[in-house]
């Protein structure tokens, strides 16, 4: 049995070996299925969060225990009512004594599967930061810190596709990693990008330049009171700079204000183009974040990028700042006010939710003078060429770094920066998959679950003289999306588990003009499986189905959601049918299917493959 078929299988040995221990509570489950890790139904919903603890010196922190921690819920104290140690791939029997040994006892009980995702965003990698990543990928391969069969490696251009699924071997992962060693990153667009905004900001800055200049030197011609004999350069009140105007002078035009109106439009247009771009990756993540849902343990989502920016357009308004400061200062403030803080902090709240860690490795590395300052080889002419340059310098250095730390810090992740090598940090990383702190506790009854909330979480450890890293919040998961995503996960991943014992059957397939057909698709479920309630005078079960189907020929994608009410049957055999009409183009379709009983909270997600027609 490889990997992507024993993901569900995993995750069941995983509850039944702790049945009734502290590492299974997980949010991630609907709300009238909370504690669904033990396998029955209680009341309370926990809160699961995975915590990393290293000393001063960056080695990992063992056996400690629950008194070791204190935990903040939207900045209030909470009970620990869940903990275990995971060291080595397994579960601790008992806090190890200090200085004792990490290697795990023979007979321990192993810790839930750990997942990594690689996902390469190529829409911001340039093509020579490649080759290091996948040099480390290759690294850590080596290690055996990860199983080749767990590791899904993403590949992001204007769209997220798979490039190496899980239950892969290390041979089909590295012939996947040297596929994109061999190129397609497109980061050297943006860099092509920023070299022609800057020369739009240069251009401008050098024509108002010379507007006024050339408006000055025929104002000096003019012959005035102070001049009467018209004498070029002689008189007072009609100076060349009395009447055109300094900076900030308001008597007249002036180089300043000409060029910020001349600029506006190049800044805006570009951080509203960065922004979209910016936008499409935060999609993908959340994307993934969703789809990733389903799995069990840890995940560790590995960002691989040249940069993430918070504030898109911020650097170059710098650059044109320091060319006008007394006149540029209105281009930053209207730089800066574009930020997209909250779109990064949905995404983490989301990958949160979903126990999705994100690590983020800057792929730029130490970057040479020479490399950093070619962007702007050519300055502008007169005072301020050099300053400016150095000032959109090392705000673009921030700027890079500012969405990778705040997507890493958010999720308990970590950012790696400065790496020219990146196999010791990727080894690191991979290691961490294996030895952390898993705690939960009890939703505050306060925090009103209804209203699908954020939440803030703190943990603090020992007597501050230790580091940690953790989830710093939370959505409560809506129960709609959460059949969404591990639907989603079933179309992606064949993340499947069928506790309701869900059979499909098809119909006769029927034209429906414009190379669409529909397919008529009958779910069946054994009416034992079914919950059936007193309602309406009758005993009724609450069914609710959601399908994805993708065809296999052009990924277009198709969806259908309905609600069921299925009476009780006479007698307690036989099977429900539930009749699904699906609209699809023609030709084969992977398709996923997830129903879920109202009634007890249980779910089953399945996927196939269907023949929808002539296309095939």
């Amino acid at each position: 049995m490889n990997a992507r078929s024993s993901l569900a299988a995993a995750a069941v040995l995983w509850l039944a070996a702790l049945a009734g221990s502290p590492a299974a509570a997980q949010e991630t489950d609907p709300p009238q299925a909370a504690a669904g890790a033990f396998g029955e139904k209680i009341e309370v919903t926990l809160v699961n969060v995975d915590v990393w603890v290293r000393d001063r010196a960056g080695i990992p922190v063992t056996g400690l225990g629950p008194g070791d921690f204190r935990v903040l819920h939207d900045g209030q104290p909470v009970p620990i009512t869940h903990f275990v140690e995971i060291r080595g791939g397994v579960v601790a029997s008992e806090p190890a004594a200090a200085g004792a040994s990490a290697d795990p006892e023979p007979a321990a009980t192993p810790a839930p599967p750990s997942h990594l995702v690689v996902y390469f965003d190529f829409s911001r990698l340039h093509p020579s930061n490649v080759g290091p990543l996948v040099r480390g990928l290759e690294e850590l391969l080596q290690s055996e810190a990860v199983d080749p069969e767990r590791v899904l490696i993403l590949r992001q251009d204007r769209s997220l596709s798979i490039e190496a699924p899980f239950g892969s071997t290390g041979k089909e992962l590295r012939k996947a990693l040297q596929r994109l060693a061999a190129g397609g990153a497109a980061g050297m667009d943006t860099e092509n990008d920023t070299r022609l905004a800057l020369e739009a900001i240069r251009t401008a800055w050098d024509l108002a330049q010379d507007t006024v200049g050339s408006a000055a030197g025929g104002i000096a011609m003019v012959p005035d009171a102070a001049n009467p004999t018209g004498e070029p350069g002689v008189g007072g009140g009609g100076s060349p700079r009395a009447v055109v105007g300094g900076i900030g002078s308001g008597g007249g035009p002036d180089a300043c204000g000409m060029f910020v109106n001349q600029v506006r439009p190049t800044l805006e247009s570009w951080a509203h183009v960065q922004g979209r771009k910016i936008a499409m990756t935060l999609g993908n993540l959340s994307d993934a974040a969703g789809f990733l849902a389903g799995l069990p343990g840890v995940k560790m989502l590995l960002y691989l990028s040249d940069g993430l920016d918070t504030q898109p357009g911020a650097a170059l308004a710098t650059y044109a700042s320091g060319l006008c400061p007394a006149a540029g200062a209105e281009l930053l403030s209207d730089a800066f006010s574009e930020q997209m803080s909250d779109r990064f902090l949905e995404l983490t709240r989301h990958a949160n939710t979903n126990r999705v860690t994100i690590h983020a490795l800057q792929a730029t590395g130490l970057r040479s003078p020479e490399a950093a300052s070619a962007v702007t080889e050519r300055g502008p002419r007169g005072g301020g060429s050099q300053r400016s340059s150095g000032a959109f310098e090392a705000r673009r250095r921030v700027a890079e770094r500012e969405g990778l730390s705040l997507i890493a810090r958010e999720t308990g992740g970590r950012a790696v920066f400065n790496r020219n090598e990146f196999g010791a940090e990727l080894i690191e990383i991979g290691g961490e998959a294996s030895t952390y702190y898993s705690l939960a506790y009890e939703l505050p009854p306060e925090s009103g679950t209804g209203g699908r909330r954020g939440h803030r979480i703190a943990v603090e450890v020992g007597d501050g003289s230790l580091t940690t890293r953790y989830r710093r919040g939370y959505h409560e998961k809506d129960p709609r999306r959460w059949l969404t995503e591990r639907v989603e996960g079933a179309l992606n991943l064949g993340i499947t588990s069928n506790p309701l014992e869900v059979r499909l059957g098809a119909g006769a397939v029927q034209a429906a003009g414009d190379g669409t057909v529909r397919f008529p698709l009958h779910v069946m479920i054994p009416v034992e499986r079914l919950a059936f309630e007193p309602r309406d005078g009758q005993r009724l079960a609450e069914v609710t189905l959601e399908v994805l189907a993708r065809s296999l020929a052009t990924s277009a994608l198709a969806k259908h959601d309905q609600s069921f009410r299925v009476k009780a049957p006479s007698e307690a055999t036989g099977f429900a049918d539930l009749p699904v009409m699906l609209e699809i183009g023609e030709g084969a379709h992977l398709i996923a299917l997830g129903v879920q009983d109202r009634g007890s909270g249980e779910a089953s997600f399945v996927s196939t493959t269907i023949d929808a027609g002539p296309g095939s």
